[in-house]
């Protein structure tokens, strides 16, 4: 019989696309070898190649030091090939619900991380020999209340592990403080100020020292181990933010488990035992980011346009001055650019609009009152200058066109655009595509932020006239920064120092006193408010989904709902729960709270009533709880409706 064989094309086709995991299996995304200790992740931006070395793109470390050795040791051989194949498995398109893009495999990391090193130190060895086969739905219900009591110093019990060292090392001994501290005098265990050195701890409890630090509750713990103890109040920072997306991580972990080949207990394929394990851990237990209040809104956008109109020209007539002096002495002395830069700066002379931030830039040389605004002694004053020139237009720019930090960050002085007399944004949304690919989005922005995005091309062009740079993405990204070894693009990180630098500048202090540190995700939040309050409240919902980029209603709602008092609240719910009741809208709730409309005024229409006494009424049953309204967006074919959902008090009676 001849042998068929399919063509050749064909053949390739299907080795490319049909996906069979094992320890070698490498996805396209994964820029590394599977078996690197250290993965390289494309997200499909800012990977490049800058002198022979990749930059950008999200590293995840798979050497963590655990009990028994790292992550990455023959001890543990068999849990990380596990856990290699459930990052890949969740983030490879085969379970899109789970993570419809990889732009988040590094929380899925980091939390992942989490668990193994709680099943590391309950388990021991038996989970280096089984791997999360032995999990369990009290392990996750444990791991959860753990995180809610301690953060990641629960999480990986760093408390327990010290006293089991101290235990090892005294015995009966450790029952004493004194005698603890007498312990650790011989070991070197303390710094110059008598603190407890937390590398000391580190190495003791194959810990890297960088997480004890970070953990709140760890240090206020150790304290008490230091030869002066001071007792101090801390909050649980830890566990604020993180708590419900760590519950709902549970969730999606469990079911990448159930479609891999690792022998786990029955419970943990049944979604709804672990929806129901985790509920209780689902629900937000901290305030979301602040609000700025109008005072500091106010203040904070008229010292940018201030900047934009009146200081900006100046400012660049006075950089391109000191750059064009600065390159001659570099080239003529071997000067380095940042000392030239010193120099030249005080033989330059000074637009009359830029001397008045001669004392911002002496009191930043002395004051310590914040130690992310302090400026350091050898900043040349050019650059002081671009620091908060850089912070004044991503401030613009995230405010005024709604963006994520991510967002702005990416941007290019090609993402503006003139269209008729209109500006738009040319966005690509942080949280909304699939894979690598992200959802491009053109906002309708003022000029301004196209004067913001000019303004850092002029700038960009005059500081490469001194600093050179191989990387191709700082000609790519609108934002870049210059410091003591170059110029470079700018990345996250940097804003928070920068808005710091700029709340400083102007003084941001609100109407109690307080001082006020902007930042960045205010900036998109503030523009969320206002935008709801001054748009027409509910009537400015739909548009504000679309504006910033949420994929239903719903997700705006809750947004907005966050940052809203009691009544305010109330407000918004009447005024939607008005719209719903004088519409032609038969859903239940509408026509309950309608039929309790009618009994309270005794009419049998409300056609022929003033809308204005419906609202006032419907406001009042809000406050005492009568009714709820939220918002929906519903799919009828390929079009999608904004409608309310109404619920009704059980047992009201009008």
């Amino acid at each position: 019989m001849t042998e068929v064989r399919l063509p050749e094309s064909v053949a390739i086709f299907f080795e490319k696309t049909t996906r069979t995991f094992s320890k070698l299996y490498k996805p396209s995304w994964l820029l590394s070898e599977v078996e690197d200790n250290v993965w390289l992740i494309d997200l499909g931006e800012n990977v490049r190649v800058v002198a022979g070395s990749i930059k950008g793109g999200v590293r995840l470390k798979w050497d963590r030091s655990l009990p028994g050795g790292s992550f990455s040791s023959e001890a543990y051989r068999v849990p990380l090939e596990q856990a290699k194949t459930i990052v890949v498995w969740a983030h490879d398109g085969a379970m899109p619900a789970i993570a419809k893009t990889i732009r988040n495999i590094y929380i899925f990391h980091l939390y992942m991380m989490w668990l193994i090193e709680f099943l590391a130190v309950r388990y021991g060895e038996r989970f280096q020999r089984e791997g999360f086969s032995l999990l369990t739905i009290d392990d996750l219900v444990e791991f959860l209340e753990a995180a809610v009591q301690e953060g990641v110093c629960g999480t990986g019990a760093f408390i327990s592990r010290w006293e089991k060292y101290l235990s090892s090392k005294l015995g009966s001994d450790a029952c004493s403080l004194e005698n603890i501290k007498d312990y650790l005098e011989r070991e070197g265990a303390y710094d110059v100020k008598g603190h407890l050195d937390m590398r000391f701890v580190g190495e003791a409890l194959n810990i890297d020292n960088r997480r004890l630090r970070n953990s709140s509750v760890f240090k206020a713990y150790i304290g008490k181990y230091s030869k002066i103890y001071h007792p101090s109040v801390t909050e649980n920072l830890e566990t604020t933010m993180t708590l419900p997306s760590l519950a709902t991580w549970c969730v999606s972990f469990c079911q990448v488990l159930a479609f891999l080949p690792i022998e786990t207990e029955v419970e943990l394929s049944d979604s709804q035992s672990i929806l129901d394990a985790v509920r209780p851990f689902r629900v937000r237990i901290d305030k979301r980011t602040k609000t700025l209040p109008l005072s500091i809104g106010r203040k904070l956008t008229a010292g940018c346009c201030k900047w934009m109109i009146e200081i900006y020209p100046d400012l660049l007539k006075y950089i391109k001055a000191v750059i064009k002096q600065s390159a001659l002495l570099v080239a003529g002395e071997e000067m380095s650019p940042f000392s030239a830069l010193s120099v030249v700066s005080n033989r330059v002379s000074m637009p009359s609009k830029l001397v008045p931030l001669l004392d911002v830039y002496a009191r930043w040389q002395a004051d310590t009152y914040m130690s992310k605004t302090t400026i350091h002694a050898n900043l040349p004053y050019p650059v002081f200058l671009l620091r908060l020139h850089i912070a004044v237009c991503f401030c613009l720019i995230a405010m005024l066109s709604c963006c994520r930090r991510t967002e702005v960050i990416a941007l290019s002085s090609k993402s503006i655009k003139e269209s008729e007399g209109w500006f738009y944004l040319t966005v690509l949304l942080r949280k909304t595509g699939v894979g690598i690919l992200r959802e491009r989005m053109d906002k309708p922005v003022p000029m301004i932020i196209a004067e913001c995005l000019e303004s850092l091309a002029q700038l960009k062009k005059a500081w490469k006239k001194l600093y050179l740079s191989e990387d191709p993405l700082l000609d790519d990204q609108a934002f870049f920064k210059v410091n003591a070894r170059g110029i470079y693009p700018l990345v996250i990180q940097d804003v928070y120092v920068l808005l710091g630098e700029l709340s400083e500048s102007l003084d941001l202090v609100d109407v109690h006193g307080e001082r006020w540190v902007v930042l960045p995700h205010q900036l998109r939040r503030y523009f969320a408010m206002t935008f709801f309050h001054f748009g027409g409240a509910e009537n400015a919902l739909p548009a504000l989904s679309w504006f910033m980029g949420h994929e239903n209603i719903e997700e705006t709602w809750h947004y907005i709902k966050e940052s809203l008092t009691g009544r305010e609240i109330s407000a918004s719910e009447a005024a939607m729960a008005t719209a719903a009741v004088c519409s032609a809208d038969e859903s239940a709730g509408a026509k309950a709270l309608r039929d309790i409309i009618q009994k309270h005024f005794g009419c049998e229409s409300l056609s022929l009533m003033n809308e204005d006494e419906i609202l006032d009424y419907l406001e009042m049953l809000a406050e005492q709880g009568v009714y709820t309204v939220s918002p929906v967006q519903v799919r009828c074919g390929k079009s999608q409706k904004y409608t309310v959902l109404i619920s009704i008090k059980d047992g009201f009676d009008a």
